[in-house]
């Protein structure tokens, strides 16, 4: 019995194309953001959000006397700029 090769083969016109699209259920890539980017965007949110209490003088988030550690280093970050 002869069998033919070709006939064994699923044809390839059709199996090729679907490879070569984008992938939706694969998660999307973003650019990532630059090392002192990212960390002067951290030294704005510690300045903002370690602030002065008006009546006691101490700091909102940590409760620690004004200028708290959190403070004085994105201040200090901030100036190496």
């Amino acid at each position: 019995m002869t069998v033919r090769l070709r006939d064994l083969h699923a044809p390839t016109a059709v199996l090729q194309g679907w490879q070569r699209r984008l992938n939706w259920m694969c998660a999307q890539h973003t650019e990532r953001v630059p090392e002192p980017a990212q960390l002067y965007t951290l030294i704005g949110l510690a300045l903002t959000l370690h602030g002065p209490l008006p009546r006691t003088g101490l700091c909102e988030s940590c409760g620690l006397a004004w200028p708290c550690p959190q403070v004085r280093l994105a201040f200090r970050l901030r100036e190496g700029f």
